[in-house]
Parts: C-alpha cells; sequence; structure tokens
C-alpha cells in the first residue's frame, strides 16, 4: 500500500512538473513577466539556456515571477558545501536528534538526488542512506520559513526510494512484496533572522482508502542557542556555520555589505578556530563571489529590461551598453578570473580595449 501511494504521488508530481514546463515557454514570451530560473547557487538563467543547464552539476532550480527578486542563496550554498561530507554531516545530525542518539560517520553514505536527475523542480539538500539500509536521513536548511516542508520532504523521500529501488536492483513489479526498505528520518534546521514560532511542520494526506501523516522537527541552529559543549568544539562544523552566519547577519543589520560582511565573518571564523581547511580555501571565497556577482547580473539585467519597457530606443543602446560595462566591471573588482571577463566581454560584443580600460579603472 505505501509504496503505492509513492508511486501516485511521483506520477501527481511529474504531471505538475510536465504542466509547469509547458508553460514556462508561454511565460518567457509574455512582456510583462519576469523569468528566472535559478540555480541552487543562484546562476540565473534565460529559457533558452535551460538544455545548458543540465550539464551544470549540482544545481536545482527555483522559479520566481512578477515582482519577486532574486536573493542570493549564499547561506544554502555553504550549507550544502559543508553538511555533504560525513564527518560534519555527524553534528548536525547529532544536533536534531540529541545527545543521547549518536552515530558515527563511517555508518552514513552520501544519498541524494543530486547526482541522479540533471534538472528537478525539487532537490533535497542533504541526505544520506545508513549502510545497513535501515534509514534515509533528510535534513532540509531554511533562512526563510516555508509551512510546506513536510510535504517537500516527503516528496525528496518518493524520489529517494525510487533512487534506492534502482541501486540495490530492486524489482518493485516482481512476485515478492517489498518489506524492508530504508524508513525515512525527517528534519528542518533553521537560521534565519525571524524568531521561530512553530517547532514541526506537518502533512497530511486522508482519503477513504489511504492515510498518511508527516511531522517534520523544526531545530533552531543559531550560535547563540547551540550548548556550550557544542560551540567549543573548534572541530563542530555546525557551531562554525552558525558562527559564521551570526556574524553575518550582524554586519548586515548594522549596514555593511554583503561582502564586507562576507570578509568580516571570515576573518572571524579563522580567528575563533572554525571550519579549519574550508573558508581559508580561495574556492571558498570565489564561489562566494560568484553568486554575490550573478546576483548583481540578475539586477542589472531587470533594470535593462525595465528601460527597454519605455521604449527609448536611444536610450536603450546607451543603457545597455553602460550596463554591459558596469557588469564587468563589477566582475573585475569582485575578483572573478579575467580570462573568464574575458569570454563574458566577448559574447556582449564589448571590445577588448574597453575590456583592458575597465581593468585599469578596477585597479583604482
Amino acid at each position: 500500500m505505501f509504496m503505492r501511494v509513492i508511486k501516485m504521488l511521483r506520477r501527481i508530481f511529474q504531471n505538475f512538473e510536465k504542466t509547469l514546463r509547458n508553460r514556462l515557454g508561454r511565460v518567457a514570451a509574455s512582456a510583462n513577466t519576469r523569468l528566472s530560473i535559478i540555480a541552487s547557487g543562484n546562476t540565473p538563467l534565460d529559457d533558452a539556456t535551460i538544455t545548458k543547464y543540465n550539464s551544470t552539476e549540482g544545481r536545482g532550480f527555483a522559479i520566481e515571477t512578477e515582482a519577486k527578486s532574486l536573493r542570493p542563496a549564499h547561506k544554502d550554498t555553504m550549507f550544502r558545501g559543508i553538511f555533504k561530507i560525513p564527518e560534519n554531516f555527524v553534528y548536525l545530525l547529532q544536533r536534531c536528534r540529541g545527545a543521547d542518539a549518536p552515530i558515527s560517520p563511517d555508518e552514513l553514505t552520501p544519498f541524494d538526488l543530486e547526482s541522479e536527475f540533471a534538472i528537478r523542480l525539487l532537490r533535497n539538500d542533504v541526505s544520506f542512506v545508513t549502510k545497513d539500509g535501515r534509514l534515509i536521513i533528510l535534513i532540509e536548511h531554511q533562512s526563510t520559513l516555508n509551512p510546506n516542508m513536510a510535504f517537500r520532504l516527503f516528496l525528496y523521500y518518493a524520489e529517494l526510494l525510487q533512487l534506492w529501488l534502482k541501486t540495490t536492483g530492486t524489482n518493485l513489479y516482481g512476485g515478492r512484496k517489498i518489506e524492508n526498505f530504508p524508513v525515512p528520518e525527517f528534519y528542518v534546521v533553521y537560521n534565519g533572522t525571524r524568531e521561530l514560532k512553530n517547532e514541526v511542520s506537518t502533512f497530511t494526506l486522508h482519503s477513504e482508502s489511504i492515510k498518511i501523516d508527516v511531522a517534520v522537527k523544526i531545530v533552531s541552529i543559531h550560535y547563540e542557542e547551540l550548548t556550550a559543549a557544542e560551540a567549543g568544539n573548534t572541530k563542530n562544523a555546525l557551531a562554525g556555520y552558525s558562527f559564521f552566519y551570526k556574524i553575518f547577519d550582524e554586519c548586515i543589520a548594522s549596514g555593511a555589505t554583503k561582502d564586507a560582511a562576507f570578509e568580516t565573518s571570515r576573518l572571524e571564523s579563522i580567528k575563533k578556530g572554525y571550519l579549519p581547511g574550508y573558508i581559508e580555501k580561495e574556492r571558498f571565497i570565489m564561489e562566494y563571489k560568484r553568486i554575490i556577482f550573478d546576483y548583481a547580473t540578475q539586477l542589472r539585467m531587470e533594470g535593462l529590461a525595465e528601460g527597454e519597457a519605455k521604449g527609448e530606443a536611444r536610450g536603450e543602446a546607451k543603457g545597455e551598453a553602460r550596463g554591459k560595462e558596469e557588469t564587468l566591471l563589477f566582475a573585475l573588482q569582485s575578483g572573478i578570473p579575467f580570462a573568464q571577463v574575458k569570454t563574458i566581454a566577448a559574447k556582449a560584443g564589448v571590445s577588448e580595449s574597453r575590456l583592458n580600460e575597465l581593468l585599469e579603472k578596477s585597479a583604482v
């Protein structure tokens, strides 16, 4: 019965996904609607580049229309980068379960939808299967509260069961009843700036033949709420992550730019000894700057689109050229490699001589 429900929900979701994809072309064609297809790292893509997006490893996407603005998912990006590692994940899981239910990294195997599905409407944050095949543990990160987390986690679990059937070679259509499949363990962790009022997210599906109730525990991971033992352990990846964003949010609240808040948080974390071997790496720094660069690019492109709608042809041409140059200048100032900026400039029709002028300007 349970597997039949899973299959039914999966079909419903696939039909919804197909319907939504069929609408994308109409949405993109509308002059009054903005469409943003945004990677988990917030790389904006237009409708023409969706197929190219299939080859981008490790990214999901969300859809925004009308007046909604893009918000950098730097918290989500950092969360995934840290807690997809079993040795780090155990600290997060212990926070959710409590100190009385420890688990070893050796008992866990990474098991998520990222590598199996190139482009999906839903993509989970971090999940592991226990090596005894008993549990699939899913933990979702939230910096803004969402009332549908229990439903989302149930859908993730349905997809992961399909993956489990495939990877274990279990025949769903055979004559033998499937009884020993991994059961779910769901958690949502929250580190947003709003007060956490409800500590449980629920999803209910009842009919004459089906009764499903899902309740998901929501756990605060704010630094101030960690225990002294958690905060005092510099090897605890959760303490490092929570401290980093405690400083970051304080900097933003005081009026600092995101770049300044990021650098302050990084340096303070290094002083505390948190996240060793991670936040001092150039790759980590460049990933953050890429997210901010994509965000700034999106805002500039939206501004250009609004200018086009006014219909001032001459102003459009000047505005478009200025917008391209401002975006390239921002990229150079953000430390994006020059070779990469040069490629972007060529595609945007900006001459090499003009790019060199912008390079000199960025150094001022």
